[in-house]
């Protein structure tokens, strides 16, 4: 058992290793901040092929619509759901509220698209459109389902509608 003697390192030659070694690189002088370990290799956007680009005639349309509904808003007293005040921000819309707007908007632009009009009053009030949708009674939804479907959007989505 006690035959074979195992050698043990030298503690004095392991602590001269270690000033030998941090002699030769200076953390200090001898960084590597510069250096950079990113790749930096050529980056590639591309839109996702099931994303589909409006046309120019849509663009504009949507602008038309927009503008008839700025107009529409500001002579309206819905304007005071947009106007910032110090302190308290913009006043939140309620239940109530967004599908008063929403009626609103729908009757006196009666010929424009629904979903444009949904759309651009989520933008205007800065409203989610999951909550700006939740918020829509029955009828209102069924419109805008209609509208869709009819565009040909929900087409593999089975519904009661």
């Amino acid at each position: 058992m006690f035959d074979e003697e195992e050698e043990l390192p030298d503690i004095n030659e392991s602590e001269e290793q270690e000033e030998t070694s941090s002699i030769i690189r200076d953390k200090i002088f001898d960084n590597t901040f510069d250096e950079s370990e990113i790749d930096t290799g050529d980056f590639n956007f591309k839109v996702d092929p099931s994303m589909e680009q409006k046309s120019y005639e849509h663009t504009l349309d949507e602008t038309m619509i927009f503008r008839k509904f700025e107009e529409l808003i500001t002579e309206s007293k819905f304007t005071k759901f947009n106007f910032f005040e110090e302190g308290k921000g913009f006043k939140k819309m309620n239940k109530s509220d967004i599908n008063e707007v929403y009626s609103f908007v729908t009757s006196n632009l009666s010929g424009q698209p629904r979903i444009e009009i949904f759309s651009i009053i989520c933008n205007y009030f800065d409203i989610s459109p999951e909550k700006f949708y939740e918020s829509l009674s029955n009828s209102f939804k069924t419109e805008l389902i209609n509208e869709l479907k009819s565009r040909g959007y929900l087409h593999k989505n089975k519904s009661l509608f």
